[in-house]
This record gives structure tokens, C-alpha cells and sequence, in this order.
């Protein structure tokens, strides 16, 4: 779906992972708007791309339940929607299979979790240990540990899918979505700019695509490119996240069918809590029940650093140790091991979150280990950054692990700042505004 030539759009959005997908389509929601998305597609293989995204994946955990009010509420907010948008596009993303906090009845984590589910009308279920082994069997949360449930409108979605809708959307809508990558945004041309352009969008493979506005939604990548003002730099900390996803059989899946998405927050060791997705059948046929783990991450620096922990594949050797050790846990045996384990990003982290599967979820025999990578954009306020960076340019990042179930009130949010140029949205402005890392240096001179 190439962008027209000698077009200029009233909007162009850079970056078409799933905020900026979502971006470009509620921008592209407005009457007589010409919005255009420009990124790249999922790669078939890692090796030969030099750029990536968060969403190639099968399973996000999707709840409204969160400490933090506002992710909360953008949650909500964008669940709200999510039938709508499937039914628009015809592409199914999202399993409504509920969401299960598990925690110490007199942790903070806990106690935030429900003030804001009663801030936003959410109807949970507290269930003792031995009242979750009788709604799920299959479970054991531990001795001293409650479970919050949230039975309706939350679950998983598939990414993948997700930024599929999306992007089917905006394109229904108008929307032109260039696969392309993004080298610079920069000044345009006499011309384009007598025709009403402020900034040119230049491609890797040549191309120009003008625009009075350009929002950024470009995560990681976004200080590798010449996309802002020269010297300005966001203050964020990229950090590369482990997740591991389990094989299990048809039978276990079934076994499973009934179970939440979760998240078990260790009463006093971060480093023990983890999230958990229910049985997911991924591309290749088979189920996997994915582990992750905020809390294990490896900080990156450079372009060349989060280039390589997406390709990321694991050092045999480590793989080998690490999955010996899982498998004389599950089986004693370590027969096998290197047919058995596969892993990408960090292979010790993939045993410790597969392990923490194995004593949570009861009487599941794994056929085999998986690791795989992203990165996450954290800001210091663990808020997002939504704000004009100059009249004609914008930024959308910081999704800090969390933006997925969110991406498309996200979306919206930055939406409505593109097409007006200015704040347009019910929550302060000041709550997302963009910090420069070579501000703070200068001001700590």
C-alpha cells in the first residue's frame, strides 16, 4: 500500500508497531485527515533486519487490574474497544480467559491492585489458596498467598494480530501504510513546503514522504535514527526482557483450557515474581505457556546492542547447562538436552521462569524450553512520553513493559495530539511530558 507521490499528509506516523499502528488509526478517524503509517513488517528472519518491534508475538496479558491508576485506566479504556475493532476488521486478538493477581494478603502490590480495581468499578473474587486449587485444580499458589480474580473483559491478546487489526483499520479509514523503515525526519523541500509540508520523512529505500505533522512512535530505536532535533535525546532506559514459553501437549493444553492469565508477586523477592500466559498455539502449531519476568533484564546501550539482542538465539553451551538443569528437575534426567532447549535472550533467565511455571501450574510435562527476546522502553516517571516536541513533531513512547493491552487508548491519546498540534485529552499534560537526557546532564553542571 504505497503512500501516493507528491502527496503531503496532514499526518504521517513513524513507527508501525502497536502504538503507532494505533495512532494512525484514530488519527486517520478524523474527517478529511490524510494520515500515512510507515514502518516496517515483522522480519521471517531476525539475522538479516536491522530494525525490530515488541509485537512478534502470540500473548500479552490484557487486565485492568494495576497498581498504578492511569495504566489502569488506559486499560480499561482500550479493552473497552476491543470487540468493536475485531469486528470492524474481522481479526480476532483478543481471548477474554480472565486475570488472576496472586499475592500476600497484606502487601502493598495487593492492596494497591484492589483501590484501583474499586476506583474503576471492577468486580473482583479473593480466593484463599485452598479456595483457587478448587476453582483451578490445576493451581497452587503457595501457602500464605491469596488470588485476586477478574473474570470478565481482560485475558491475552495476540499482538501480532492486534497490530494486524489496527493497521486494517486505518487503512478502511484512508490510512496509506508504507513498509519501509524511516532513516531521518527533516526539513522539506521549497516546494513540498509551499504545498504546506514541515518535515520530510526519508526512507532507507529513497523515498519522500511529506507531512505538516509527524508523530514518532518508534520505541528503541527511536535515538538511533535522525528523527529529532539534533541533540535531544530522551531519557529513557532500554532495557532487554527474557521471556520463556513452555511446550506442552494437546492433552495438557486441554487440561489448562480454564486457566487466567496471572501474575504471582513475591511477598518479599522481586526477582521471585512472574507473569503467566494460559496455553497458546502459536504459528507453529503447537501450545506454549509463556513466562515472563520484568525484573531480570539486561540494560542496552546502543543500536548494535538491541540489534543483537533481538537476533538473539542463545550460546549453546549456556543453553546446555541451563536446560540440564531444568530437565533433571522436571525428568532427572539430561539426556537429549540440546534437542530439548532452545533459547533466545538470556538462557538462565528462561530456566528460572520455566521453572516457576512447573511449581505454580501442577502436573504439566514439558516436550520442550523457548526462550525469546524484546526490549522495553522505561522512562524515569514509568509513565509515557506523549507530548510536541516542536509545532510539527511528536513522540509517542516509554511503554515501559506495559502498553500493550493499552496501544490503543495509547493511540488515541497521541492521536488527538498530532492532528491539533497541542494537548487534547482528559489526563494532565505535565503526567507525560517528554524528559531530554542532555537537559538533565546540562542542569546538573
Amino acid at each position: 500500500m504505497p503512500a501516493a507521490g507528491g502527496r503531503v499528509y496532514d499526518v504521517c506516523v513513524v513507527g508501525a508497531g502497536m502504538i503507532g499502528s494505533a495512532a494512525a488509526r484514530h488519527a486517520s478517524e478524523t474527517p478529511g485527515a490524510r494520515v500515512c503509517l510507515v514502518g516496517p513488517g515483522e522480519p521471517q528472519d531476525r539475522m538479516n533486519r536491522t530494525i525490530f518491534g515488541a509485537h512478534y508475538d502470540e500473548g500479552r496479558i490484557t487486565r485492568v487490574l494495576d497498581p498504578d491508576p492511569t495504566w489502569a485506566l488506559l486499560a480499561q479504556r482500550s479493552i473497552r474497544r476491543y470487540r468493536e475493532l475485531e469486528r470492524k476488521t474481522g481479526i480476532n486478538f483478543f481471548h477474554d480467559v480472565g486475570y488472576l493477581v496472586i499475592g500476600s494478603p497484606d502487601g502493598d502490590y495487593v492492596r494497591s491492585v484492589q483501590e484501583n480495581a474499586r476506583r474503576h468499578d471492577v468486580t473482583t473474587q479473593t480466593f484463599s489458596r485452598a479456595q483457587t486449587r478448587e476453582r483451578f485444580p490445576f493451581l497452587d499458589i503457595g501457602a500464605g498467598m491469596v488470588g485476586l480474580l477478574d473474570s470478565r473483559n481482560c485475558g491475552h491478546v495476540s499482538p501480532r494480530r492486534l497490530v494486524a487489526a489496527l493497521q486494517t483499520a486505518a487503512h478502511l479509514q484512508g490510512c496509506d501504510v508504507v513498509d519501509d523503515v524511516v532513516a531521518s525526519v527533516e526539513p522539506p523541500a521549497s516546494w513540498a513546503r509551499s504545498a504546506g509540508a514541515n518535515l520530510a520523512v526519508r526512507t532507507e529505500t529513497g523515498g519522500v514522504i511529506h507531512a505538516r505533522r509527524v508523530l514518532l512512535a518508534t520505541g528503541a530505536f527511536t535515538s538511533f535514527r535522525r528523527l529529532l532535533p539534533a541533540a535531544l535525546r530522551p531519557d529513557v532506559r532500554l532495557t532487554g526482557q527474557t521471556v520463556s514459553l513452555v511446550e506442552i501437549s494437546d492433552s495438557d493444553a486441554d487440561r489448562l483450557q480454564r486457566m487466567p492469565s496471572m501474575y504471582f508477586r513475591h511477598p518479599t523477592d522481586l526477582g521471585r515474581s512472574f507473569y503467566f500466559l494460559p496455553p497458546i498455539r502459536y504459528p507453529d502449531g503447537k501450545f506454549y505457556m509463556k513466562v515472563g519476568h520484568g525484573h531480570r533484564e539486561k540494560l542496552l546501550h546502543t543500536e548494535g546492542e538491541v540489534r543483537d539482542w533481538y537476533r538473539s538465539r542463545g550460546d549453546p553451551e549456556a543453553v546446555s547447562v541451563m536446560a540440564a538443569a531444568l530437565l533433571e528437575l522436571v525428568t532427572g534426567t539430561c539426556e537429549q538436552v540440546r534437542n530439548w532447549y532452545r533459547s533466545g535472550g538470556d538462557p538462565e533467565a528462561v530456566s528460572v521462569m520455566a521453572a516457576a511455571l512447573l511449581e505454580l501450574v501442577t502436573g504439566v510435562k514439558p516436550i520442550s524450553v523457548h526462550g525469546d527476546a524484546c526490549v522495553t522502553v522505561k522512562t524515569p516517571t514509568q509513565q509515557l512520553y506523549v507530548d510536541m516536541v516542536t509545532p510539527s513533531l511528536g513522540v509517542a513512547l516509554g511503554g515501559n513493559g506495559w502498553a500493550a493491552k493499552s496501544c490503543d487508548e495509547i493511540g488515541r491519546m497521541a492521536a488527538k495530539m498530532i492532528v491539533k498540534g497541542q494537548w487534547d485529552y482528559d489526563l494532565p499534560r505535565d503526567q507525560f511530558r517528554v524528559r531530554w537526557a542532555e537537559t538533565q546532564r546540562k542542569s546538573k553542571l
